[in-house]
């Protein structure tokens, strides 16, 4: 499948090998004063935990659609076993559903998270979307008009890669900026590729605290971002 953009949505699979041509070289990141920094920055957002509640939307979801009604405090890890009381593969299938549906449109705003990003684009600084959450065209049109509905069309750029695709080749090109993320796994690819990079703590990544990276930033919400850069 060939990348293309609609809109500011861009649907674009990129391969490695990519990245080292047609002028996408990078050099080593920039250094960052973070005692306090108002130069304008390029913020990577990821969605689902960080802008948008999937976690709310979807549990309202499975109920009326499926009748299971999981705990309202969400999930305790990333896996959905013990939340649903299903098999992963069937958790899996839910997930795909979802994110299909009309309800994935509808999300609600983490707390805090829409007033951080009039704040930040206030300040000057860049904000894209890099999320992986689906390839279908009416999905992703989907979360554009829910980003762009709940966020006043703040931010500049969504970047929409397939259910469980890696983050990596995009981090790599997006690199030097600050990576925001609640997904363990992803916020190390960020300090990979050179950003410096936040957690935001939710049930979900608790046990992810107790042995994380020393480079990782971890905060109970957007306040301490929003401190710092605007």
């Amino acid at each position: 499948m060939s990348g293309h953009t609609v809109g500011r949505i861009t649907c674009a699979p990129i391969k490695v090998a990519d990245l080292q041509t047609g002028g996408l070289l990078f050099g080593d990141p920039p250094v960052i004063n973070f005692e306090r920094e108002n130069r304008n920055m390029h913020f990577i957002l990821d969605c689902d935990g960080v802008l948008l509640d999937w976690t709310r939307g979807f549990r309202h979801w499975v109920f009326a659609n499926h009748g299971i009604k999981p705990s309202a405090s969400g999930p305790r890890t990333w896996s959905l076993f013990n939340w649903l009381g299903l098999p992963e593969e069937r958790c899996f299938e839910l997930i795909q559903q979802f994110n299909a549906s009309q309800a994935f449109g509808e999300l609600y705003p983490i707390d805090g998270a829409k007033e951080a990003v009039a704040k930040l684009k206030a300040a000057g600084h860049k904000l894209t979307v890099l999320t992986s959450c689906s390839d279908d065209p009416v999905a992703l049109r989907r979360r554009k008009d829910n980003l762009d509905r709940e966020f006043d069309g703040a931010l500049d750029r969504v970047i929409c890669l397939a259910l469980r695709e890696s983050k990596t080749a995009w981090l790599e090109v997006l690199r030097g900026g600050i990576w925001i993320e609640d997904n363990y796994k992803n916020a190390m690819m960020g300090v990979n590729a050179g950003h410096k990079t936040f957690m935001l703590r939710h049930r979900h990544n608790a046990e992810d605290e107790r042995t994380t990276d020393s480079r990782i930033q971890w905060v109970d919400n957007w306040r301490p971002i929003v401190s710092l850069f605007s």
